[in-house]
Formats: structure tokens, sequence, C-alpha cells
């Protein structure tokens, strides 16, 4: 009798193992069942503690991710955080290497998000569609933070084509994900940011991954009247923000005037550097002298490429960063309309430059210490220079290396 009863209760043990070992291997499945006590009352509950699962991947959704566990431990916002992450070959995510050091768990992509579990999903720069049936799962949907002030610059790189751009005004926007297209969703929030003239990639990318994560923890309070208030996106100004790659910042210097370059090397530099031939030798432009009236000049057109803030008021549901005691303008298409600079030297009493000079043209300023490059409208300056097969060289020592070893015909980039 009593060996019968410890038989049975072994084999129960064995199948519940089985069972469970069974669902975290099957793929697309999601790694647990359990539920904590609260779960199972009422999906559609309509005020926090809110169980979140976040979907993230790079440094612009740790951020997010960031200031939602700060929120899940210090408050009585968020009762459930649990995230989900892609695996790569070569590299680990940021979002999964903080949550191997918290001790967060980490569910792989793609999931089969069980239904009544969660009460709403968030997604910051995940990089996937995600489907009808994983947002179909969450009661309240799928929201998503998004690098730009929608409908501008749909797509994987809006700050890169944000400075590309020479736009004036960015920001944030929060939106619900609708199935099949990205980042076409219903605006639940916008956040604008007034751009430097001198501000680059990852710096504003930076900045605009605090403003969107302390925005997404501002909307949890109230967060179904926040959702239910959401409007669609204008179908006017919509540009699109594709990822690109290296031929965009090879340099083209008969194409691209000095406003041209100086977006560029705001854009790629942080990224993939402006480079162009030196001799047949690739070469990188590094460490350009900027000018801020070359940020000044705002496209009418995409660029056509080879595939701080102490202040704010919120008003109509956008909130408006007030930089440098200056407000943000009204929309967009004030901040952002085009205004006319000339481009020239950049220090006319320090080296004359021939007008006539055929772009690619280089030659070494001794007074500022910079190799000058004339492109399709003026000069441009940078203070290193990446010759393939040599170490780093400051202008001078590029100079005194390579552009006096070669005829003063040969003095060109190409």
């Amino acid at each position: 009798m009593r060996w019968s009863l410890l038989q049975a209760v072994s084999k129960r043990q064995c199948a519940s193992r089985w069972k469970t070992s069974c669902y975290l291997h099957s793929p697309k499945k999601y790694y647990s069942e359990k539920r904590l006590p609260e779960d199972s009352a009422d999906y559609h509950k309509r005020s926090p503690p809110w169980n979140i699962m976040f979907f993230g991947t790079d440094d612009f959704s740790l951020r997010s991710l960031k200031a939602l566990h700060t929120a899940q431990r210090t408050g009585d916002l968020i009762r459930r955080l649990d995230v989900v992450s892609v695996l790569l070959k070569k590299s680990t995510p940021a979002v999964r290497r903080y949550c191997q050091k918290e001790g967060l768990e980490v569910i792989d992509w793609p999931v089969v998000v069980p239904q009544g579990v969660y009460d709403i999903g968030i997604v910051v720069s995940f990089g996937h569609l995600i489907p009808a049936s994983v947002i179909s799962a969450f009661p309240m949907g799928i929201i998503n933070l998004h690098g730009s002030l929608l409908p501008r610059w749909r797509g994987a790189a809006p700050v890169i084509h944000t400075l590309l751009n020479n736009d004036h005004l960015t920001g944030i926007t929060i939106m619900r994900i609708a199935p099949r297209r990205f980042d076409v969703g219903h605006v639940v929030s916008k956040v604008e940011v007034q751009v430097k003239w001198n501000t680059k990639s990852k710096e504003l990318t930076a900045h605009l991954a605090e403003v969107g994560a302390q925005e997404l923890v501002s909307l949890l309070p109230n967060l179904p009247e926040h959702l239910n208030k959401a409007y669609p996106q204008s179908s006017e100004g919509v540009t699109k923000a594709p990822k690109v790659d290296e031929r965009a910042s090879r340099a083209q210097w008969s194409e691209w005037s000095c406003s041209d370059v100086q977006a560029r090397f705001r854009a790629l530099d942080d990224y993939m550097p402006l480079w162009t031939l030196w001799q047949e030798k690739p070469a990188k432009l590094r460490s350009m002298v900027m000018q801020q009236e070359w940020s000044m000049k705002t496209k009418d057109t995409e660029t056509d490429l080879p595939a701080e803030s102490d202040g704010s008021e919120k008003k109509n549901g956008t909130q408006k960063l007030v930089t440098d005691d200056k407000k943000v303008k009204n929309g967009s298409a004030d901040a952002n309309s085009p205004r006319n600079y000339g481009c020239d030297s950049l220090d006319n009493q320090s080296q004359k430059m021939d007008e006539t000079e055929v772009p690619g043209r280089v030659v070494y300023d001794r007074k500022q210490r910079v190799i000058r490059v004339h492109c399709r409208d003026g000069w441009v300056a940078f203070q290193r220079v990446i010759l393939k097969g040599h170490r780093p060289m400051t202008a001078q020592d590029f100079y005194n290396g390579f552009i006096t070893k070669v005829p003063k015909d040969s003095h060109m980039f190409t």
C-alpha cells in the first residue's frame, strides 16, 4: 500500500517536470505558465499597478527599461515587468545584458503571449513587426516609443535622417501599435525637442531616449485615459527613415555642399565616419570643424541616400520642451522651414581659397592646423585623418607624411 502510494506520487512529479521541460524548450512558447495571484481577477482593470511585457534590444530601449524597472521597485505603478529580447550571434544586446545583471528574466523572441497575464505591452526600438496574435493578447494593446515626431521619419533610423536633413525640431512619439505596419498607429503622446546646430547622432539619440523614458513612466498613472484619447497620425508630412549603410558616408565632393558634408558628419560620424580615397586608398575624415550657418540650411525634400531642456509645458497631448530660454515653435513645419545661408571658407583671413578649385582638392591650412577639402560650393575642414593601413593622424601629420610626397596636381580626394 505504502509502496503503491510512493509510486503514484513519483509518477505525478515526473509528469509535471516533463511538461514544464517541454514548455520551456518548445519553439515560440512563453517560458512559464506562472501567474500572480491577482492575475485571475480582472484583465480589464483600469488602474495600476500594471502587468507589463517590455520588448527591446539596444541602448535606446534600455533607457526606457531602466525607468520602468525603477518605477516597479520604488512605486506602485508596476506589479509585473517581463522582458522580451532577441538573441544575436555576434553580440549581446544592451537590454539582455542589463537583465542578466539585474536578475530579470529574459524571454527570447519570437514569443507566444499567454492570454490574461499582462495588461499592456511596451515596445521600444525592438526592430521586429509584432503580429496581431501577440497584440491581441494584451487587453490594453501595445504602445511603441519612436524617436521622431511622427509621421515625420517613419522607419528604423529616425535620428540619422533628422540630422541628415538639418531638422531643427524633433522629438519622440508614443503610439498604439497597429498590425502589419511600422510606425502608423494612433498617437498617444508627443514630446518635442529642439536640435542644436552641432548635435551628433549619439548625443541626440541618448537625449531622446531619456525624454521618451520619462514620458512613458508619466503615462502610467492614467494610462487608460491616455489610450482612449489617442488620435490618428496626420496623412501630411510623411517621410521615411530607412536604415543606411556605409555607402551613405562615401564623400561626393562634386555633389555635396558644405551644408551636406556637415549634415552627413553629424548624422553618420558616430557610426560610419565620412570616407574618401587618397591615392586609391580609403581615408576616413574625422573631427570636422563645424559651422553653425551650415546647420541652418534645412532641406525641402528628403536627403537621397543609397538605400536639453529645463522646462516644459503640455498642450493637446504634446509636451513642448523649452531649451536655452526659447520656447519651441508651434508645429514641426515652422521650426523645420528652409533658411538660406551661403557656404564660404571657414576663415577668410587665415587662407584665401581660389573659388575655381575643383571639388576634392586638398590643402593644408598651417594657421588652423586643419586640412581643407573643396566641395561643391566651398571648403570644409577636418582635424584628423585615418588612412587605411596607418594609425590615426592629425592634419599636420597627414600633410607631412602624405600630401607633401605627391605632386601638387595630385593633392586630391576622390
